[in-house]
């Protein structure tokens, strides 16, 4: 909040006249009433001196212009007074509008620019459903609970201040009997608002639980149809979004609690009022009739404000729930960035993991105590079992994360000691999967950089993609969520046609040609091959036309590379490798 101090000031200030107004407004009837039922209220013993003035101001009016002329007067000025209230609680409320929706802007860019920057390791822990409820439930709770309280945490504790100022002025006896109630009633919003913000906090969890089960469910649909799966699955977000149910009904009943506490508390007090208010008046002593009518209308003033405020700290402490939950994302410790820059002249030493070890969840090593040098411009293939750990290699090469022990170098320099900018400036991924924007075509070709509308071209007809994107980039049409407007051969082709955008250094590719058929893979492998050509290339591939030409294959198992070689060499090892090309693991389709 603290880019809108200034309007926030503002707000206050609005705020505050609104309260004077609003007490004024009140004062204000006093000698109408006084002027309908003719006490004049000079006369009263022990009363507050503004009130002897203004009796006073008034009678004399009266007395010099008449008593119709003294109401019409007053009456304008009353109307004059509770205008002024309205305008300006209007603009406090115009002046807050920017506020509330700025700080739950800054807050969806704040997260998003704080997934960016996490680790691969952290986005693995993460459920994408639930934090999508962070960035959007969990931030309109902050808006219309937490943001709205704290007006009110302002406005109302100047009208309670205010009137009680101007209650004790009219009558100390009685005021002292209205606030008796709040240490009972603030004993009771302390212990129900307790509760309701771990009940909040409930809810929003499972919020998010039952959001990423539909995200799964809307992700899998294709899978939970053919498998005729939808009575299970729905059976299973029944149970969620029963549990989510049953959190928000705890969170409604406390909540609704607070009003009903408030108003039996407050009329119970409104009627000693009147009737202690009524002995007063009787035995004319410090007020009179019309005085004790505006105490009651100043009081009955005070009641909302005092249940207003029970439910700013209500609506604040569900509101704080939500927060919780959105800085529990922001205060996530953001990988440390090192200070070197990459030049061109690094890639002519190659990259060398040392012991490397790595892992998702402690305890579970992905890459245990890996020995690897990638040999400068040439090209080094991964092969082994599923699961060894070869995607995680390409996602470390990619500088997505680093090694908890050993090192991963480039130049000898270890990689964490550059800026990961400046070094993934000069890698290219092409997953296994396709990853996609709801964008252009030129869009999603030219992440890396700026468009060049030349260097686009060369780039998709490269990848063997003009025969498709030539008409999506003349009308600029978009390929729609993941390229759904595109076949899976298509659609892997306009990823490796990024990487040929991207022209890097580095070149790391996760079976770029798995999604394709034998004739699309025929024709993008010819661009791979010149894509890598001088270029340091790390390929994890399942079929031997790709394997085979590799400068060096390395077979990975269990986070280790246990050979390493040539095709020929690894063949005459008879080891692992051979076995696999002997058994026909690595399709020996060209």
């Amino acid at each position: 909040m603290r880019p809108f101090a200034g309007m926030l000031l503002l707000a206050s200030f609005f705020n505050l006249l609104t309260v004077v107004f609003s007490i004024g407004s009140v004062g204000a009837l006093i000698p109408i009433l006084n002027l309908v039922f003719d006490t004049p209220g000079t006369d009263l013993t022990g009363a507050a001196q503004w009130k002897v003035s203004l009796a006073e101001s008034v009678q004399a009016m009266k007395e010099s212009r008449g008593a119709l002329y003294t109401l019409q007067t007053v009456v304008m000025i009353t109307l004059g007074i509770f205008i002024a209230k309205n305008v300006s609680r209007y603009a406090a409320l115009w002046v807050l509008a920017p506020v509330r929706n700025g700080v739950v802007a800054n807050f969806k860019q704040a997260l998003h620019d704080k997934w960016m920057s996490m680790s691969f390791r952290q986005h693995q822990k993460l459920q994408k459903g639930d934090q999508l409820t962070r960035a959007t439930a969990d931030l309109t709770e902050i808006e219309w609970t937490m943001l709205k309280g704290m007006e009110g945490l302002v406005r109302d504790p100047l009208m309670i201040l205010g009137t009680l100022i101007l209650l004790f002025s009219m009558s100390p006896r009685l005021t002292l009997m209205a606030i008796a109630i709040i240490p009972i009633s603030g004993g009771l919003i302390a212990t129900v608002g307790k509760s309701l913000k771990k009940s909040a906090q409930e809810a929003q969890g499972q919020l998010g639980n039952t959001t990423s089960e539909l995200e799964e469910a809307l992700t899998n649909f294709p899978i939970i149809q053919s498998y005729v799966a939808e009575h299970r699955r729905a059976a299973r977000f029944g149970q969620s979004v029963d549990l989510w149910r049953k959190f928000m009904i705890n969170v409604y009943r406390k909540r609704d609690l607070s009003s009903p506490i408030a108003e039996v508390l407050g009329v119970g007090v409104l009627l000693a009022v009147l009737y202690l208010g009524g002995q007063e008046v009787l035995n004319g002593r410090s007020l009179t009739g019309g005085e004790l009518v505006a105490f009651v209308v100043l009081f009955y003033q005070l009641i909302p404000a005092f249940k207003n405020l029970t439910n700013a700290l209500y609506d604040i402490q569900k509101g704080n729930a939500s927060a919780a939950r959105i800085f529990e994302v922001l205060d996530e410790e953001e990988p440390k960035d090192g200070n070197l820059q990459v030049e061109s002249s690094h890639w002519e030493h190659g990259l060398r993991f040392e012991n490397a070890t790595f892992a998702y969840e402690s305890g579970i090593p992905v890459i245990n105590g890996l020995h690897l040098y990638l040999l400068p411009g040439k090209t080094t293939a991964l092969v082994g079992p599923s699961g060894g750990g070869k995607s995680t290699l390409l996602h470390l090469l990619a500088g997505f994360d680093y090694p908890q022990s050993g090192a991963l170098n480039l130049a000898e320099v270890p990689l964490n000691s550059f800026k990961r900018a400046s070094y993934r400036k000069h890698t290219g991924w092409v997953p296994q999967q396709p990853l996609l924007f709801n964008d252009t075509v030129a869009a999603n070709v030219s992440m890396s950089g700026t468009l060049d509308k030349s260097r686009l071209m060369n780039a998709l007809e490269a990848a063997h993609c003009l025969e498709f994107a030539e008409e999506y980039i003349a009308n600029e049409t978009l390929i729609g969520e993941g390229g759904n407007q595109l076949s899976g051969g298509q659609r892997q082709r306009l990823s490796i046609a990024r990487a040929f955008y991207a022209d890097p250094s580095l070149l790391l590719l996760d079976e770029a040609t798995a999604a394709l058929d034998n004739e699309s893979e025929a024709r993008v492998q010819e661009a791979l091959i010149a894509l890598m050509k001088g270029r340091t290339t790390v390929v994890v591939a399942h079929r031997l036309s790709t394997v085979q030409h590799a400068d060096q294959i390395a077979y990975v198992e269990a986070g280790r590379v246990v050979e390493l070689g040539t095709h020929s060499e690894l063949l005459q090892k008879a080891g692992k490798y051979a076995a696999l090309v002997n058994l026909g693991t690595l399709n020996a389709e060209a």
